[in-house]
Parts: structure tokens; C-alpha cells; sequence
């Protein structure tokens, strides 16, 4: 399975949701229809080629306009022919009306004194004089001429070339509203990960407060918010810097202070053993010589096993007999490696947990004795919160310089490397990736971050 791979798929679903959540706040990009250029509305048409070239845009909209022009003036000529009648219907009208005024005349011979004012003429009948201004042929009289009234062009609130750029260019703003239940349920996911809980609360809020408020570029919410995710993570993973092992030991044969010491201590079944074999075949990889202290004399077999590794690697190996002060064992090979020009000397130990006041007491001891120059906790990495709780009290018993992850190729999880980096000060050094001599693997935070984050 791969590593990191529960943590990964937590960060997957926070990513994805979150951005399937804010595609729909993005801008919609609007089909506008060729009127539309002739009342004055944005023109959208090919966005990228319209807004790359303004002289194309602009010969495209005053082509619009005049045939927008042209089709007006057809529908007036064809509405004015549908209102038309025929010429001898209008001389008959005229007629009547003539008789009509004659017969009227005769009726009301005195109509019109001298002494009064004339009447208004009556605005139904219209007179030739108005016929003439407006422009109408006697054959029109008495008729209304219909009305065709340009519309006024819509002035838009914004240039066409800045709606382009937002339909292009679109940004999204991440709204608290839409951040915060899914940030609850990636906080979630990361305990079902291992993560203890301070660490995924603080790590949550410090993603949500990156989050929230942050324009994003609405055609790649998801590589942003990928993004912000992955410079609050590297924030966790490179607290600590570097711990050059070999560079060490190379310095303190400079200094005139060899043997090197390093002391292996951590619970049962973690794989401290093997994992001081990998580190010996690193050192003989390196030109560094080493000797082991098989200082484990409590557990079966232990010693038998440091003896298996040690003729595997063609190394000498120091050794006691069960029951036997493990603490003795360690100076008896700090003495051999004096003795013979040894540049390391790796000292094993029996498993103990930290609850266990007794063998706490009795590590202390071997620190006193041996003066280790590293001090280094081997932990598995599928152990849980558990891990966390260990580190803790070992560092705060004898103090820790380096811890090592094992069975890493099995953490279906991953969170406990988020967890230690955020909640101590000590640096990870490896990773144990197999049961191989070269299942060793230098920590990485490009590597770590990379195996929980999606690459797309």
C-alpha cells in the first residue's frame, strides 16, 4: 500500500469537495446573441481572440450596427404599405366630407358673427396645412401615422474588454460559509489518520484562516487550494532542520573525539535491531568503520540476533550474557572501539515502554555511562497516537536527537509524521521502508508532502 496513502486520500476529498463548492460561485460564461453588439451590451463572442484584437471587435460591432440600421428602415416601409389604402376609398372619403361640411353650412347660415372669436379647428379632422407639415399626402388624411421609435442603446457598467478578462480571468473569493464544513470534516479525516488531535485542530485552523477570504482563479480552485494546503503542511515538516549522521561522525574525527556513539532505545517490536543494522551498513557505505553493542540482554534471542547482522555486515560485535548490566555491555564496546580505531559504536537496547518507571531508570543509567553522542528513538509508524505519547516522555526522560519511522511501507495512514514534527522538537532522520539493509530512507519533506498531497 502506499505510504502516506490515508492522510492523501483525506486531503483528496477536502480538495475536491471544496473545489466542486466554489465552481458554482464562479462566473458563468454568457452566449450573447449579434443584437445584442447593436444595443450596446458586452459583446462576448470568441473571448480570447476579442480581447487580443480590438480592431476586429470593433469592425464586427459597426457591421452589427448597420445592418441593424437597414433592417429598421425595412420594417418601417412595410408596416407604413400595410396602412395604406387604396387611392379611390380616400377620394371618396373626400367627397363625403365635403358634401357633409356644405350641408352643415346651409343649416347655421349664421355660424360665425363678426363679433366672435373663430372656433379651434376640431384636432380630428385634419387640416391640408398639417397633412402638408407632417409631410402627407392628401390621400392620408385623417389618417395617424404609426410611430417607430429607435431604442435607446443600453450603456454597459463595465467595458466589453474587462467582461472578457472576467469571463477569461475569473476569480472566486473562498466565503467562511463554504470553507468551514468541510474544513470540520477534514479535521475529521485526519484523526481517522492518526493525526493526533491538537495537531489536526491547529493544522485545520491553519489552513482555514489561509483559505478563507483568498481569491482563486475560478479555472483552478483546486491546484490553489492545493497549493495553500501544501505551504501550511511544509510549515509542519521543515520545522526542524537536517541531521547529517555521517557529516557528524567525519567532524568528530576531525575533533579527535572518536568513538562516535549512538544509542538505539524505543518499545518492543519496533524494529530497533534491524534498524541499527541499516544504519551500520550506511556508515560502511560511507568508509565509516563501527562496532555494535549487543546491550539488549533481556529480551530472547536478542543477542543472538545482533550477532546474525553484525557477521551479515562483516562487523565486529561486543556482547554480555542475558540478565546482564546492558549498561556494562556499552562501555565494554566503547573500550574495543578505542582500543582499535573504530570511528562508531552502535549500542542496542531492550524494548521498554514509557510508563514503565523501572526500565526508564535503567536507560538513564546506560546514558550516563556510554555518553551517547545521538540519542535515537525508534518507533513504528502504524502505532497511532500511542507513538506520540512515547516520544514525548523518552525525550522529556533522556532527551531524544533523532527519530526513526519504521514499517513505513505499511502505514495505510501517515498521520503520526504530522503529529511528531508538530508537537516536539525532534527531527525525523529515516524512514524504514522494508527489511532490506537498504530499506533506509532519508527523510524528505518534498517526498512526505508530495505522498499526502493529490498530484492533480
Amino acid at each position: 500500500m502506499p505510504m502516506f496513502d490515508g492522510l492523501k486520500k483525506k486531503f483528496s476529498s477536502f480538495i475536491d469537495s471544496l473545489s466542486r463548492k466554489e465552481q458554482q460561485n464562479a462566473p458563468k460564461e454568457e452566449v450573447v446573441q449579434p443584437s445584442a453588439v447593436a444595443e450596446g451590451k458586452p459583446h462576448g463572442g470568441d473571448k480570447i481572440s476579442g480581447f487580443l484584437e480590438p480592431d476586429t471587435t470593433a469592425q464586427h460591432k459597426q457591421a452589427s450596427s448597420d445592418k441593424h440600421e437597414a433592417d429598421t428602415r425595412r420594417r418601417v416601409s412595410e408596416a407604413a404599405q400595410e396602412h395604406r389604402q387604396p387611392e379611390h376609398r380616400h377620394e371618396k372619403a373626400e367627397t363625403e366630407a365635403q358634401r357633409h361640411e356644405s350641408a352643415h353650412m346651409m343649416q347655421e347660415p349664421h355660424a360665425h358673427k363678426p363679433n366672435e372669436e373663430p372656433k379651434a379647428p376640431d384636432p380630428a379632422v385634419p387640416s391640408p396645412a398639417a397633412d402638408k407639415l407632417r409631410g402627407m399626402r392628401p390621400s392620408e388624411q385623417g389618417r395617424t401615422q404609426p410611430q417607430y421609435e429607435a431604442k435607446p442603446r443600453k450603456e454597459p457598467g463595465v467595458s466589453a474588454a474587462t467582461r472578457i478578462k472576467g469571463l477569461i480571468f475569473g476569480r472566486v473569493r473562498i466565503s467562511e460559509k463554504d470553507a468551514d464544513p468541510f474544513i470540520e470534516e477534514l479535521k475529521i479525516g485526519m484523526l481517522q489518520s492518526d493525526v493526533n488531535y491538537d495537531v489536526a485542530e491547529r493544522l485545520s485552523e491553519s489552513i482555514r484562516s489561509s483559505l478563507v477570504g483568498k481569491e482563486v482563479n475560478s479555472r483552478e480552485i483546486g491546484m490553489e487550494i492545493r497549493s495553500t494546503m501544501r505551504s501550511s503542511i511544509m510549515g509542519i515538516l521543515t520545522k526542524r532542520s537536517a541531521v547529517d549522521i555521517v557529516g557528524m561522525i567525519r567532524q568528530s574525527g576531525q575533533n579527535g573525539e572518536l568513538p562516535f556513539r549512538i544509542l538505539f532505545l524505543g518499545p518492543n517490536g519496533a524494529g530497533k535491531t534491524t534498524t541499527m543494522a541499516k544504519i551500520a551498513r550506511m556508515l560502511l557505505d560511507s568508509n565509516i568503520t563501527c562496532v555494535m553493542s549487543a546491550s539488549d540482554t533481556f529480551r530472547a534471542a536478542a543477542i543472538e540476533q545482533t550477532v546474525h547482522h553484525a557477521g551479515k555486515l562483516g562487523i565486529n560485535v561486543v556482547k554480555g550474557t542475558y540478565g546482564a548490566d546492558p549498561a556494562s555491555v556499552a562501555f565494554d564496546a566503547i573500550s574495543h572501539a578505542k582500543a582499535h580505531g573504530i570511528m562508531a559504536v552502535l549500542i542496542d537496547s531492550a524494548g521498554r515502554q514509557e510508563t514503565n518507571r523501572s526500565l526508564v531508570e535503567e536507560l538513564k543509567k546506560i546514558v550516563r555511562v556510554s555518553k551517547p553522542n545521538m540519542k535515537i528513538f525508534i518507533g513504528e509508524s502504524i502505532s497511532g497516537n500511542a507513538l506520540l505519547d512515547q516520544v514525548k516522555a523518552i525525550n522529556e526522560a533522556v532527551g531524544l536527537d533523532g527519530i526513526i519511522l519504521t514499517k513505513l511501507d505499511v502505514d495505510a495512514k501517515g498521520g503520526n509524521t504530522l503529529s511528531i514534527l508538530s508537537d516536539t522538537t525532534v527531527p525525523i532522520l529515516f524512514f524504514g521502508t522494508g527489511e532490506k539493509y537498504t530499506d533506509l530512507m532519508p527523510y524528505d519533506p518534498q517526498f512526505v508532502v508530495d505522498s499526502m498531497l493529490p498530484n492533480n
